[in-house]
């Protein structure tokens, strides 16, 4: 959480309603934050995954023309084409935009879960008062929070 907001829902002068708007407010930031990233390393997969493939076809397409055409194509049509499919490949297996993809995709409905088990007074929030149910709530961002931090350090740092 934000060191205001942390700060903010902590104090004892707010009321709960105030704080129930603060954790909210942290809650939608969180989502919308997992949401862009699951949005990103989805756009960069499918990328990287169909540029792979259509270089990879425009290669066996270069290569069928160069011998068809021998002294008429150009002979620098086929490396270059060839290094693009090469690259793209490379950039599919570094950028584990999938894996990104995914693990935010999976943080954002961990987000979206607890709100509805927090809005429900569910599992861990049956029976609590609202301090204490905004407290837990809190919590619970945080480490969904962490977990997902994690898990794309791990996937950015390589694996």
């Amino acid at each position: 959480m934000e060191n205001a907001s942390h700060i903010d829902l902590v104090n004892p002068n707010l009321s709960a309603d105030e704080k129930l708007a603060l954790v909210n407010q942290e809650w939608h930031r969180l989502y919308e934050h997992f949401t862009q990233k699951a949005s990103k390393g989805k756009k960069q997969f499918y990328f990287y995954k169909y540029a792979s493939i259509l270089l990879a076809a425009c290669t066996a397409i270069a290569a069928s023309l160069q011998v068809i055409y021998d002294s008429q194509f150009p002979p620098w049509v086929l490396p270059i084409i060839s290094a693009g499919a090469t690259v793209a490949v490379a950039f599919l297996g570094a950028s584990s935009a999938q894996k990104i993809w995914i693990n935010s995709k999976t943080t954002g409905q961990q987000l979206q879960t607890e709100k509805f088990l927090f809005n429900q007074r569910a599992a861990n929030y049956r029976g609590l008062s609202d301090v204490e149910c905004i407290r837990i709530f809190s919590e619970r961002l945080v480490l969904i929070w962490n977990a997902g931090h994690q898990k794309w350090e791990q996937h950015v740092g390589g694996d």
